[in-house]
């Protein structure tokens, strides 16, 4: 045994003469040196880990196909019972979910810029999540691609979903698969199932008022519900439905004698508001206020410049005529 040792190669020379070897290359580096290494081999891991994240992201080619969603699990299908082509959906729902969720949509491409930037500094001067920034195109991106994770991740997924979708799509398929996937009270997606549920007929007939509501819900559909489920119209859904048809007024969408009907006849839904000042009222605000689309939720006043002019809902005009101050002057804010 101790002869095989004697006769026997020493193993670890090469290793130790690796370790000199390199201690003597490490002093000839500076420190600059190294940390330019160092600062490229961090590079190149962040860049492949990129380049891995966007070979996961999908191209959105097979959106105007049959896709099932990845967030409810739908089919969204020209075919399918529940789809309703564009030009079967009300135009004053179409105006009304444009000037509340995405007022710059037949403008952007995919993020509007503006409306992230106001969010970002809402959400850092309020210290929490009270100001969201997504376009209908994001959305869209989010309910057929994604889900309802909330990390950065996601955000950054959503967008770039968001920017493939306006370079391959007209703006008018865009709104149309939004409408046709979009959730509208739990269970309830899409514009046909929603204008049934609520209203029993069909998205076409829906009215200025019926619009509004159903523009209302979208920002939390199955909490904003309520009224309904209650049969009772609850002063912060009241608000924010005038809100939003004050901005088709302003959007030159509606005439100022169409607004003073539609608000008309969104005081009067599921019986109208009763009890203001009451228990029943508390109620409505304690429940209500912590997401309500107040008016720092709702696009800016200057409408978009341009608007596709194949569009069934018509011409944006540049200038605004705001409504009369009786619109909502009495309405106290209980978003916030």
């Amino acid at each position: 045994m101790q002869l095989f040792f004697e006769g026997s190669v020493d193993l670890f020379v090469p290793m130790r003469n690796f370790r000199y070897s390199f201690h003597i290359v490490a002093r000839r580096f500076s420190p600059i040196a190294w940390f330019f290494i160092v600062a490229l081999s961090g590079l190149t891991l962040v860049s492949g880990g990129i380049f891995a994240v966007f070979l996961t992201i999908p191209d959105a080619k097979n959106l105007d196909t049959c896709v099932t969603t990845s967030m409810y699990r739908l089919k969204l299908c020209r075919e399918d019972k529940n789809y309703v082509p564009l030009s079967r959906i009300s135009p004053h729902l179409q105006n009304a979910v444009i000037v509340s969720e995405d007022g710059a949509f037949w403008d952007h491409e995919g993020i509007d810029w503006v409306e992230l930037r106001k969010s970002f500094e809402t959400n850092l001067e309020q210290g929490r999540f009270a100001r969201g920034g997504s376009t209908i195109t994001q959305q869209l991106a989010k309910n057929v691609y994604l889900s309802s994770e909330k990390s950065l991740l996601r955000k950054f997924k959503e967008a770039i979903i968001a920017i493939r979708i306006e370079r391959q799509y007209p703006k008018k398929i865009i709104l149309e698969k939004y409408l046709n996937v979009v959730e509208f009270d739990n269970g309830v997606y899409g514009v046909k199932q929603a204008a049934r549920h609520y209203f029993d007929k069909n998205p076409i007939d829906l009215t200025m008022a019926e619009s509004a509501w159903l523009a209302f819900l979208l920002p939390n559909p199955r909490k904003y519900s309520v009224s309904f489920h209650k049969e009772q119209l609850s002063p912060f859904a009241l608000k924010q439905m005038i809100e939003i048809i004050n901005r088709l007024a302003r959007y030159k969408k509606i005439s100022e004698e169409d607004r003073l009907f539609a608000s008309h006849q969104a005081k009067g839904l599921f019986g109208g508001v009763k009890g203001t000042g009451s228990d029943l009222y508390e109620e409505f605000i304690d429940s209500e206020r912590e997401e309500g689309l107040d008016e720092s939720a709702l696009p800016a006043e200057s409408p978009p410049q341009r608007e596709d002019p194949q569009s069934p809902a018509g011409d944006l005009e540049t200038e605004i005529s705001a409504p009369p101050e009786e619109s909502i002057d009495t309405q106290s804010d209980t978003s916030e």
